[in-house]
């Protein structure tokens, strides 16, 4: 009986290791770094914050978060980029700058000409 237990217990201890060593492998297939592509984005959501684009500086930050989430500049980019929008706030959200769509002066109309068709 004694035989039984041990022999149960090696299978559990062994399937729960080669159970977290799959999580494990899946984790760090999921978050694939990239610091170069976190750097530019950094420099961009800098760049943009120059321009008082602050809606795109925010985009830009969080690009870099997700290309390297380990990244502390990211993250102090991140965080200093939200407090200079909302100042303290958590309540404001930012939307894009609406760019106005200007109509053609002559807009084709929707008559047309008329048109025989043969058989109608």
């Amino acid at each position: 009986m004694k035989r039984v237990w041990v022999v149960v217990s090696v299978i559990a201890i062994f399937l729960f290791v080669v159970g977290g060593l799959q999580i494990r492998a899946s984790q760090s297939d999921y978050y694939r770094m990239d610091k170069a592509l976190c750097e530019k984005y950094v420099e961009m959501s800098q760049k943009a914050l120059q321009d008082n684009d602050l809606y795109s500086a925010k985009l830009y930050a969080q690009k870099a978060v997700q290309a390297n989430p380990w990244s502390k500049k990211a993250w102090n980019n991140y965080n200093m980029i939200i407090v200079r929008i909302t100042g303290g706030n958590p309540d404001i959200t930012l939307e894009p700058k609406k760019e106005k769509a200007e109509l053609p002066q002559e807009a084709p109309s929707a008559e047309g000409e008329g048109e025989e068709i043969e058989g109608c």
